[in-house]
């Protein structure tokens, strides 16, 4: 196995979307590495079983080999103040890139916003990437902000201390996955909103003529 690299998925949306998605990316197989919680003894994030849900042609696109996230983590379901919800995946890959499969699902589920995260210190990428329909938006940490990191949570390295060196480093690559995904919190807030409008009964919305009142018209 390569060099791996942290990965981010955070999923949000109506909260019967976010479970719906919860059931189609679960797998009842094992994982392939030891999990650090009892309720991922099953693979509750099978980038084999959301390849299958997409119409055979897309998914014959995706023909390069599939992994597996390894050493995945799964927060609670977070309550937003919007109404929505939201779920977070955290893992490893080492071979495998998900964003054009993420992209696809994303057109299956157009009531979620996707957050992809990567750090890879290995070719020293912290990126992030928001997915909405289909549609993508790219963001990569600025070097100013990194170097800030850096410098708070790494000793400079000296004979004996490497230990304390892997652990800043170790500090300084979740620091940096919270700052990439993190920035895409106000693009959802303003997404959110217009997403659970959509899929409200008419009645709830009110008549045609009182939200042109409200909208001033």
């Amino acid at each position: 196995m390569g060099d791996s690299w942290l990965q981010r998925l955070v999923v949000r949306g109506p909260a019967a979307e976010v479970a719906a998605f919860e059931r189609a990316a679960a797998s009842p197989k094992k994982p392939a590495y030891v999990t650090v919680r009892p309720a991922c003894r099953t693979q509750r994030l099978s980038f084999a079983k959301l390849r299958s849900l997409l119409p055979v042609r897309q998914a014959q696109r995706l023909n390069e080999e599939l992994e597996e996230p390894w050493d995945l983590v799964v927060d609670p379901v977070r309550q937003c103040k919007d109404g929505s919800r939201e779920v977070t995946y955290k893992f490893q890959l080492s071979a495998f890139e998900p964003e054009h499969l993420i992209i696809r699902v994303s057109r299956l589920h157009p009531r979620l916003c996707f957050v992809i995260g990567c750090v890879a210190p290995n070719v020293d990428e912290q990126s992030s990437l928001l997915v909405h329909r289909g549609q993508t938006w790219q963001w990569h940490l600025p070097l100013r902000r990194k170097n800030a990191i850096w410098k708070k949570l790494v000793p400079e390295e000296t004979a004996d201390n490497g230990d304390e060196v892997t652990w800043g480093l170790t500090q300084a690559d979740w620091q940096m996955m919270d700052g990439v995904v993190g920035h895409w919190q106000p693009k959802m807030d303003v997404l959110m909103p217009r997403v659970l409008k959509e899929g409200r009964p008419a009645r709830e919305r009110g008549p045609r003529s009182v939200r042109r009142r409200r909208r001033g018209t």
